[in-house]
């Protein structure tokens, strides 16, 4: 199973956490688990950025809205160890 999230990442598309678990066939906290295990194997890393600028005008997505209450998002990328495994899949 890890090994089909690791082929989903390689396709460099966007997943919200529901949609990529709804892909694995696995609940949200389960794809979470799963992220959290590749990573600390070294297959992923977490970057986590500021969602907004000061140059922010209240959009509708990020920070000043509710979907993100504490004003960050996290992206998911395959590390170089990841992408090795990735084209072995």
């Amino acid at each position: 199973m890890l090994s089909d999230l690791i082929h989903l990442l390689s396709k460099n598309e966007v997943y919200l956490d529901n949609a990529l678990a709804n892909k694995l066939g696995v609940g949200e906290k389960m794809a979470k688990q799963m992220l959290y295990e590749l990573a600390r194997l070294g297959y992923v890393e977490n970057i986590v950025f500021s969602c907004c600028s000061s140059y922010c005008k209240a959009c509708n997505f990020c920070c000043n809205s509710k979907n993100f209450p504490e004003n960050r998002s996290a992206i998911w990328m395959l590390t170089e160890k990841g992408i090795k495994a990735a084209q072995t899949i």
